[in-house]
C-alpha cells in the first residue's frame, strides 16, 4: 500500500469498454431475472430512472468534488449510489414527516443544482477524470456477483409478489416492508405495527427503498422483493471492488478484495457450513450498508494521504450517521480500526496520530448522536457475555453445547480465528515498513478483529452478533488482497506459487481429509471434538515448517504466509461444500390459510384499499396477530406485519415482535418473537369488537385513533360490523371497514 495512491493507467480504452460493458450485461441480467420472476418492466424501468436521477447523479456529483483528480468511471457509479444514498435517506425523512413526496424529489435536484452553479464545486466535478481499466476486471466482477445466485433464487421462489394460491413469504419480510411504509408515509415517528413504540431501529435503508418508490411510483414489494435484490449483487461487488482499487491503484487489488468477499467462507476444520456473504436479500440493512462503509473508508484514507480535495472532512460525519442508521455494526467496526490505528501511529507514525484521532472522535460522536436519535439509546438485546456467546455459535450446535469453562473459551477463541479468515493476509501488511506507517493499513486490521471478536464476545435474541462479522467482510477483504499483493512482489512468483500450492494441499487435508478419517462431529462426543482439533493443529504446523523451508531466507514469512493461505483456502473449500451441500430450498408442500405466516391475493387487496382510501395519518386495527391461526396470547408467534406492509398505515397492534419494548421485556434467546403483548385490554378490545361489535367497544376504539378496521376470515369476526362500519372491500380471506364516528 503506497502513502500516496495514484490512479494509474491500467488499461487501454478499448479494455474500458469491455469492462463496463460487461457489468451493464451482468446488471441487465439481474434485473431481467427480476422481470421474468413477476417485477413488471415498468416498475423496473421506473425505478431505474429514480435511481440514477434522485440518487446517482447527484451522488457522483458530491464524490467527484471531493476525490483526487485521477479515479474510474466505475468509483463514480459505486460511490454516487453511496452518496446518493446519503442524499435519499433526509430528503425521504423529511418528505414523510411531510407527507409528501415532493421534497423527494426537490432535495436531490438541489444537490444538482448546487453543485452545477458554484462555480468551485462545477470545476471540481467536470475536472475529476476517468483512468481506463483493463478488459478481464469486469467479466471478473461480474462472474463473482453469481455467488449471490442461490440465496436470491430462493428469496424469489419465497416471496412472491402475487399468486392465484396462499403462499408464506419469508418471515421478516413484511416487516421490512412496513417499516418502508412508514418511512414513506409518516417518517420516523413510531413503529409502525404497534402503536404508541418508538421506531429506535436502523431505519436508513428502509428510508431508502421509501425514496424509490416515492421517485418512481413503483410500490414498495417490488422495489423491496424484485429491484433491490437484482442490484444488490452488483452494487455490493462493484462497491468492494472499488475499495481495494482506490486504496492500492491495482485493478488486481480490487479484484481480489471482491473475490475474497464473495468466494471465501469461514476456514476451520470441524465441517461447519453456512452462508457467510456480505450480502443476503433476507437482511437489505446489511447489503446497502456497504457501499456507505466503503466511502466512509475512501474519505478517511485520502485525507490522511493528503489525496482528498478540500471539504472531504464534512462527508466523515455525514457518511457516519448514514452508515450507522443503515446497519448499527458499520461505525463501530471502523471505531475499532481507528483505535487500532491510533496505537499503531503512536509507535511508527506520530505525526499521523493527531489527525486519526481526530477522525476518530468525530466518528465517535456521531455514533453517539445516531445511536440517541435514531436508536433511542437501544441496543436491541445486544449483551456482552463469553458464556452465552458461546452456546449461540454454531460450533457449540455442532459438538452438542459446552460443557465447561474450557469449551466456551475455546469454542469462542475458535469462532473469532475461524471470522478472521478473509483476513488472514491482512496480517502481513504490517511487516511492510510503507504498509506498517500507513493507517489505512491498521483500520482494515482492526476492522477485521473487531468483526470477528464479536462472534466470540457477544449474545443477542436473534443471535444478530454475526451482522458484526458480516459488516467487515469488506474491509477485511481488501486488506488481504493488499497483503496477497505485497507478499506476491516480496517472494517472487516461484516462491509464491509454491507456497500457494502447499497451502492448497494442506488446507484440503485441514477442513475435507481429516473429516473424512474421522467421520463427522458426532454431538456430546467431545473426545472426538480434541481428536479433530488436535490434528488440524498438526497439519497447519507441518505445513507451516515446509513453507519457512521453502523461503528459507525470511522462513517466518514462508511460515506465517503459508499458515494464512491455508485459512483462505480452507474457506473456499468452506464456501464450496455450503453451495454443494446446504443451499437453502423453498418449501415446494402447496401452503393452505393455515400455515406459518399464509398469505393470499385477496389478504392484499384488502389492505391496499385501506392505503388507497384512507390518510397517511389514520389508525388501524385487525384481528391477525400470529404467524399462525390461533389466539394472540401464551405462545403467539406474533411476526404478522402483513397489513402494516401493505396498508402502509399506522397499526392499533398487528404484531409485536422486534419492538424495542418485546426486546427489553425478553431479552433472552428468542422470547421475543413469543411474548405476550404488554397491554393485555387494549387488545381484548381489539379482537373483541371485529368479533362480536358493540356500540361502547367502537367508541372507545374511536377515541384511540382507529378509522379502519382490516378483518381476516382466518380469525374470528362477525360477518357485519355494520352499523358501527362501513364495508370498503370483502374478498374470501378478508375485508376492509371504514370506522364510523360514534353517534
Amino acid at each position: 500500500m503506497t502513502a500516496r495512491t495514484q490512479a494509474i493507467r491500467t488499461g487501454s480504452g478499448l479494455g474500458s469498454l469491455i469492462t463496463y460493458a460487461t457489468l451493464l450485461l451482468a446488471l441487465l441480467g439481474w434485473v431481467t431475472w427480476a422481470v421474468m420472476d413477476q417485477l413488471p418492466i415498468g416498475s423496473l424501468v421506473k425505478a431505474v430512472a429514480a435511481t440514477g436521477v434522485f440518487q446517482v447523479l447527484p451522488g457522483a456529483m458530491v464524490w467527484r468534488a471531493i476525490r483526487p483528480r485521477n479515479g474510474w468511471l466505475l468509483e463514480d457509479l459505486a460511490m454516487g449510489f453511496a452518496m446518493g444514498f446519503a442524499i435519499a435517506v433526509p430528503a425521504q425523512t423529511i418528505a414523510g414527516l411531510m407527507h409528501s413526496r415532493i421534497p423527494a424529489y426537490v432535495v436531490p435536484l438541489l444537490f444538482v443544482a448546487v453543485f452545477a452553479a458554484v462555480p468551485v464545486l462545477r470545476r471540481r466535478v467536470l475536472e475529476a477524470r476517468w483512468s481506463p481499466l483493463p478488459w478481464w476486471l469486469g467479466p471478473a466482477l461480474g462472474l463473482m456477483t453469481l455467488a449471490a445466485y442461490p440465496q436470491t433464487e430462493w428469496y424469489f421462489k419465497q416471496n412472491l409478489l402475487w399468486s392465484d394460491k396462499p403462499w408464506t413469504p419469508y418471515i421478516d419480510t413484511y416487516l421490512h416492508q412496513a417499516l418502508a411504509a412508514q418511512i414513506l408515509t409518516r417518517g420516523p415517528v413510531s413503529w409502525p405495527t404497534v402503536a404508541g413504540e418508538d421506531l429506535g431501529y436502523q431505519w436508513f435503508a428502509h428510508a431508502w427503498m421509501a425514496h424509490v418508490t416515492a421517485t418512481s411510483g413503483v410500490p414498495l414489494d417490488h422495489v423491496l422483493m424484485r429491484f433491490l435484490p437484482a442490484i444488490m449483487p452488483i452494487v455490493a461487488v462493484a462497491s468492494i471492488a472499488v475499495l481495494g482499487l482506490r486504496l492500492s491503484g491495482s485493478p488486481g487489488v480490487g479484484a481480489l478484495s471482491a473475490a475474497f468477499s464473495m468466494l471465501v467462507g469461514s476456514g476451520q476444520p470441524w465441517g461447519l457450513l453456512g452462508l457467510q456473504l456480505p450480502i443476503t436479500p433476507l437482511s437489505p440493512t446489511l447489503g446497502l450498508g456497504i457501499p456507505t462503509l466503503v466511502a466512509m473508508v475512501l474519505v478517511l484514507a485520502t485525507r490522511w494521504r493528503g489525496e482528498a480535495l478540500r471539504g472531504a472532512f464534512w462527508l466523515i460525519p455525514w457518511l457516519t450517521v448514514i452508515a450507522t442508521g443503515t446497519k448499527g455494526s458499520t461505525s463501530p467496526v471502523v471505531i475499532a480500526g481507528l483505535g487500532l490505528a491510533a496505537a499503531a501511529m503512536l509507535i511508527w507514525n506520530r505525526p499521523m496520530f493527531w489527525p486519526v484521532v481526530r477522525d476518530a472522535v468525530v466518528i465517535g460522536v456521531s455514533l453517539i448522536v445516531t445511536m440517541v436519535v435514531v436508536f433511542h439509546g437501544s441496543v436491541a438485546g445486544l449483551k456482552l457475555g463469553v458464556t452465552n456467546s458461546a452456546k449461540q455459535t454454531s460450533l457449540s450446535s455442532v459438538i452438542g453445547g459446552v460443557a465447561s469453562r474450557e469449551q466456551v473459551l475455546f469454542v469462542s477463541a475458535a469462532v473469532i480465528i475461524a471470522g478472521l479468515t478473509r483476513a488472514a493476509l491482512a496480517f502481513s501488511l504490517p511487516f511492510r515498513r510503507e504498509s506498517r506507517l500507513d493507517p489505512v493499513s491498521w483500520v482494515l486490521i482492526g476492522a477485521a478483529i473487531a468483526g470477528a471478536a464479536a462472534l466470540g464476545l457477544f449474545s443477542h435474541p436473534g443471535r444478530s452478533q454475526s451482522y458484526f462479522t458480516l459488516t467487515a467482510i469488506p474491509l477485511a477483504a481488501t486488506g488481504s488482497a493488499i497483503g496477497a499483493r505485497h507478499l506476491w512482489l516480496a517472494l517472487g512468483r516461484r516462491r509464491a506459487l509454491l507456497l500457494g500450492a502447499l497451502s492448497a494441499v494442506a488446507a484440503f487435508v485441514f477442513f475435507k481429509g481429516i473429516l473424512v478419517w474421522t467421520g463427522r462431529i458426532v454431538p456430546r462426543k467431545y473426545d472426538q471434538f480434541w481428536q479433530i482439533t488436535t490434528i488440524a493443529a498438526v497439519v497447519v504446523l507441518v505445513a507451516a515448517v515446509i513453507g519457512a523451508l521453502v523461503v528459507r531466507r525470511q522462513w517466518w514469512r514462508g511460515a506465517l504466509t503459508t499458515v494464512a493461505l491455508i485459512g483462505l483456502f480452507a474457506g473456499a473449500g468452506s464456501w464450496i461444500d455450503t453451495y454443494r451441500t446446504s443451499v437453502p430450498v423453498p418449501d415446494e408442500r402447496p401452503a393452505t390459510l393455515t400455515s406459518q405466516n399464509a398469505t393470499t391475493v385477496g389478504m392484499l387487496r384488502a389492505a391496499r384499499y385501506i392505503r388507497e382510501h384512507s390518510e397517511p395519518t389514520d389508525l388501524v386495527m385487525t384481528n391477525r396477530h400470529c404467524t399462525t391461526v390461533r389466539e394472540p396470547r401464551g405462545g403467539c408467534d406474533s411476526r404478522r406485519w402483513l397489513v402494516s406492509a401493505f396498508s402502509e398505515r399506522q397499526m392499533l397492534v398487528e404484531g409485536w415482535t422486534a419492538t424495542p419494548r418485546a426486546t427489553q421485556i425478553a431479552p433472552n434467546g428468542r422470547d421475543s418473537i413469543t411474548v405476550d403483548y404488554w397491554k393485555p385490554e387494549i387488545l381484548e378490545l381489539n379482537d373483541t369488537f371485529i368479533a362480536a361489535p358493540t356500540a361502547d367497544a367502537q367508541r372507545r376504539l374511536w377515541d384511540l385513533g382507529v378509522r379502519w378496521v382490516y378483518v381476516e376470515t382466518t380469525r374470528p369476526h362477525a360477518d357485519d360490523l355494520a352499523p358501527y362500519a362501513t364495508l370498503g372491500i370483502r374478498t374470501p380471506t378478508a375485508a376492509a371497514w371504514k370506522l364510523s364516528p360514534p353517534r
